[in-house]
């Protein structure tokens, strides 16, 4: 009989220990959100979602995919939750959302400060070579607007820092990329009061989800999430985080 205890103490702690970790998909290139130096995952998402959970007492565990995957494994529930995705009428489908986002992500127009490039609307950048990173959506209206304008096609947010810089040749007039992104770059990369912002593309909150298909429970889960978020962001945590990968 005290074997069968102990055993059934075993069991217990195993299922509690597990139960205490929220298993998190996301895409490790979407700096400062998320990124890899060497083997160690960073970014203020990171940050931000370690500091949430060690206040709900549970572990996270960042499990890194191409984004389509990661949607994938939430939509199946093969993991916990998902960031940073926007909100949608399709991911509200599959995912519970967080009511507090997390960030809110700025596309934006940037440009060299010496060439005074002015926009002030779409249809300016008609008359422009416009710098764009093949995998990115920049929301719905720019998508749509993009086939009517002189592109020059990027894979990578750093080649459109790189781009925009060349002092020999003009590549490019102006390059669409996230406002965050662009600035946490320029400044790994060593510019200084080179480039300015020149234009808002689109703004969309950003947030953490959690998999329907994974039960009914992840739906608390959520709440307890968005709950904690909203305190922390009160005591400034999250603006001290984004200041630390910014300024």
């Amino acid at each position: 009989m005290s074997r069968f205890l102990v055993l059934l103490g075993v069991w217990w702690f195993a299922m509690s220990a597990r139960a205490e970790k929220i298993v998190f998909a996301t895409y490790d290139d979407i700096p400062p959100k998320v990124y890899r130096e060497g083997t160690e995952l960073k970014g203020t998402y990171i940050e931000i979602i370690r500091e949430i959970c060690k206040r709900m007492n549970v572990e996270p565990v960042f499990e890194t995919y191409p984004w389509p995957r990661a949607e994938v494994m939430t939509e199946t529930g093969k993991v916990d939750a998902l960031f940073p995705p926007f909100m949608t009428d399709e991911r509200k489908k599959v995912y519970y959302f967080t009511e507090e986002p997390v960030t809110y992500t700025r596309n934006m127009a940037f440009a060299l400060k010496k060439r005074k490039v002015k926009v002030t609307g779409l249809e300016d950048f008609k008359k422009l070579t416009v710098g764009v990173n093949d995998r990115y959506s920049y929301g719905p209206v720019f998508d749509a607007f993009k086939k009517k304008l002189r592109l020059d096609h990027s894979t990578t947010q750093e080649m459109l820092v790189k781009k925009l810089s060349a002092s020999d040749v003009k590549r490019v007039d102006v390059v669409i990329a996230s406002e965050e992104a662009f600035w946490f770059l320029v400044k790994r990369m060593g510019y200084k009061d080179v480039f300015e912002q020149v234009y808002v593309v689109s703004e969309n909150p950003s947030y953490v989800v959690f998999s329907k298909a994974a039960g009914k429970s992840h739906q608390q889960m959520a709440e307890r999430f968005n709950k904690t978020l909203v305190q922390f962001k009160k005591e400034g945590g999250v603006k001290r985080i984004n200041d630390k990968y910014l300024k």
